[in-house]
């Protein structure tokens, strides 16, 4: 791994793994760890840049450069080692060896100089090499001078050129000479102190970080790796293209002889980024949920890309970072309180995954991943048995009716419909005795006035006869039709026609003709029996019905007001309102109506968790009195928020085999495609592919990638020509691979109320919560 240039801490981490944080009984750290994100392996050129009045710069066993300019950019080139000049001084062409002797004596003896003989291969004519190497042309002449004052003014200065490479070179080419399968190719550890070394140790294939900015201790190049970080850091991020991220940004040259670009950064910090980019919906404890399990995530995973010189991606296949552009408000207070909390199982930082949407259960990890985790075992994305519904209740004092006969089961919703439209209601149950018995004279009364009201009628007289057929028609026939109607305009004949069933004689005479045009306009109807029993009290039953006849008639219905909801909030009914939301209060003595099936029931509760589709009438001040609920469709578990929740995906025979093809080799011809196995969660665990080269099985998490589905909780149908099939159709429900924490489900259980703690334990089996430093 990269040394980690924000502090020591590299070492810590290691030790801390490998020995005590791993004893199986606690887990901690001491001090927070810094995370290493690869946000660029491919990199030619980056640019790095602050608000801040000057970057600083910092390589290993260096002392940190202030650039004076807040702005560089880097690149990697081709490692150049240093030439060097040296000036060496001969006396040339001397012909013999005695006479290069003499000279060389006579030198030695007159400015107590070295002076060696030598002979030129090139023309074989002798030369003296005279005095030590001088390192600058200053030094050279001076010297040249001196050597002529003293009678050898033939002295000449001879200038050698040579490649010397640094000690950072040497020290990279040992570096990589052990460094195994790292693709790192920057100088990362302590350089030891080093006399020159031949040239031939050095790797020529080295390449230095280039350092470009519009100062000039900010151009220079560098065969380690180079991190840059603002003054102040906190209040001024560095940023990468443009990009703000909290840290320090690191580049070195990788194997493929481009930059890779680090962000090194403080785990919390690093958190602030994650939190907000992987769950952002509006529930705090579900982002403490998050910040819980990306901070485990993030240190079970440290060194997962070693090689590379980083822990993690910014991506989905580690953690989604975004940097200092995605933090929020609520993101930053899941982070803060949360501080240094990991889930552990059995004294170790789990590796928390996590999902979108899990379609209503979580799976088993060998399912997926085919390691199987004892704390990563498939889950309801629900809280137990009612508990569930428990945040979401529509409550009402009124108590339910209580019925056996089906034919009352309508009027109970008429009656109440009534009831809240000025009848009068007399009792607190309804019930199939209170349906047949006859009204009381005060119900009458109260139910004709709202007739003559809505008529535009006096109120009638009543009396213990009014509830008769006899005596209701006579008054019925003033309400509704103009005076004198029926005997007007129907003859004998026509009264004969409409009372020809079994009892019709028993009809007061006066009576019959209010009673015929009653029966022909549909508002009085017979008994089972044929018999209207016209001295006999209609019961309540009866009377509703006729009162609905004459709403249905007149059109008088009450128009109930309809929307779909969101989730009920502190027993307040959510609707859907274009883009937003509205609430309204619920009476407490609300006349609640759930459907079942194809009617409607009235109940002491309901839940109304999203999407169902709500009648209702509110009273003066605008709360609801009257409420029916038609249950929704949608899934009722705590992810059903997710636009996940529900998909289908259609594909031809030919586009399913190609998609096979690219995960199992040697199919042949495609025949089928069935589920072999399930796992917990009902989830594909294994499918079976029938083709023309035999059967092949395709397992775990590779089905989704392999049909490119949105998860692997589905089910197929298929479409024949004859006896071959032509297309398959994936309905399924969820979103991601489908193991540990649901977020779509940690935002539900976070909606009800439910704390992050308990959400990490429902989803994560067995785990304890730790503060790790």
């Amino acid at each position: 791994m990269i040394q980690r240039t924000l502090s020591g801490f590299t070492m810590f981490i290691m030790l801390a793994i490998s020995a005590s944080a791993w004893d199986g009984v606690h887990f901690y750290l001491g001090e927070e760890p810094l995370i290493r994100i690869g946000l660029s392996t491919n990199s030619s050129s980056v640019s790095i840049t602050t608000s801040d009045s000057s970057l600083v710069a910092f390589s290993p066993d260096e002392p940190s450069r202030m650039l004076a300019t807040n702005k560089v950019s880097v690149s990697a080139r081709t490692y150049k080692p240093p030439v060097i000049e040296n000036y060496r001084f001969e006396i040339q062409d001397i012909v013999t060896a005695t006479e290069a002797n003499d000279l060389a004596k006579e030198i030695r003896e007159e400015t107590g100089e070295t002076a060696l003989v030598s002979i030129n291969p090139a023309d074989n004519k002798w030369i003296v090499w005279v005095g030590n190497v001088k390192d600058t042309i200053e030094e050279a002449d001076a010297f040249k001078a001196s050597l002529a004052e003293k009678g050898f003014a033939d002295v000449v200065i001879v200038t050698e050129k040579k490649v010397v490479p640094s000690d950072d070179a040497v020290a990279l080419s040992r570096q990589l000479r052990t460094a195994g399968k790292s693709e790192v190719r920057s100088l990362v550890r302590t350089t030891a102190a080093a006399n020159p070394a031949a040239a031939d140790i050095v790797n020529a294939n080295l390449r230095e970080v280039i350092v470009n900015g519009t100062s000039d201790v900010s151009r220079y190049s560098s065969l380690k790796s180079v991190s840059f970080g603002s003054f102040n850091e906190r209040a001024n991020p560095v940023r990468l293209n443009g990009k703000a991220y909290r840290g320090k940004i690191e580049v070195f040259v990788n194997s493929r002889g481009s930059l890779t670009v680090v962000n090194v950064v403080p785990l919390e910090e690093y958190l602030l980024g994650v939190v907000p980019s992987e769950l952002s919906l509006p529930q705090l404890e579900a982002q403490k949920a998050q910040a819980v399990a990306a901070r485990t995530y993030a240190i079970a995973n440290i060194n997962t890309y070693g090689k590379k010189g980083f822990d993690m991606l910014p991506t989905v296949w580690s953690q989604v970072y975004k940097g200092v552009s995605i933090e929020t408000k609520m993101g930053t207070q899941a982070v803060r309180e949360t501080q240094g909390i990991v889930a552990t199982h059995n004294g170790k930082p789990i590796n928390a995954y996590y999902t979108s949407t899990c379609g209503g259960r979580t799976e088993n990890s060998e399912n997926v991943f085919d390691v199987a985790e004892p704390y990563l075992r498939g889950v309801e994305c629900s809280l137990e048995g009612h508990k569930h519904f428990e945040p979401f209740l529509i409550k009402t004092v009124r108590q339910p009716a209580k019925l056996r006969d089906e034919g009352n089961l309508g009027l109970v919703r008429l009656m109440s419909l009534l009831a809240v439209n000025g009848f009068s209601l007399t009792t607190g149950q309804m019930t199939d005795n209170w349906f047949e018995d006859a009204p009381g004279d005060g119900e009458m009364s109260n139910w004709l006035n709202q007739l003559a009201t809505k008529l535009g009628r006096a109120f009638p007289n009543v009396n213990k006869q009014t509830a008769k057929p006899a005596e209701l028609a006579r008054i019925l026939n003033g309400l509704i039709y103009t005076p004198g109607t029926a005997d007007t305009l129907l003859s004998d004949s026509d009264v004969n026609y409409h009372l020809s069933f079994d009892d019709a004689e028993e009809i007061p005479k006066d009576r019959r003709a209010d009673i015929a045009i009653l029966m022909r306009d549909g508002y009085f109807t017979l008994l089972p029996d044929l018999t209207l029993k016209p001295n006999k009290p209609f019961t309540r039953a009866k009377m509703l019905r006729l009162i609905r006849q004459i709403y249905e008639k007149k059109k008088w219905t009450p128009n109930l007001q309809s929307a779909t909801t969101k989730a009920a909030v502190d027993g307040k009914m959510v609707l859907k309102s274009g883009k937003s939301e509205r609430q309204l209060i619920v009476r407490p003595d609300v006349f609640l109506f759930r459907k079942f099936g194809g009617d409607f029931y009235s109940i002491k509760e309901a839940a109304l968790v999203g999407g169902e589709t709500v009648n209702y009438q509110t009273d003066a001040a605008g709360s609801v009195i009257y409420l029916e609920i038609e249950p929704t469709e949608t899934p009722t578990s705590a992810e059903n928020m997710s636009p996940f929740t529900n998909w289908t995906t259609s594909l031809s025979a030919s586009a399913v085999q190609s998609r096979l093809s690219r995960y199992v080799r040697g199919i042949g011809t495609l025949y089928d495609v069935n589920i072999k196995r399930k796992g917990y969660s009902r989830r594909a665990a294994e499918i079976e592919i029938i083709g023309s080269n035999g059967v092949k099985i395709l397992k775990g998490g590779k089905i989704r990638s392999a049909l490119r589905l949105n998860e692997q909780l589905f089910v197929i149908n298929k479409r024949y020509s004859g006896s071959q099939v032509t297309s398959y159709t994936f309905t399924g429900r969820g979103g991601g691979h489908g193991v540990g924490m649901c977020q779509y489900g940690a935002y539900g259980l976070a909606k009800m109320g439910v704390k992050y703690d308990a959400i990490v334990k429902h989803y994560y089996t067995g785990i304890d919560l730790t503060r790790a430093y």
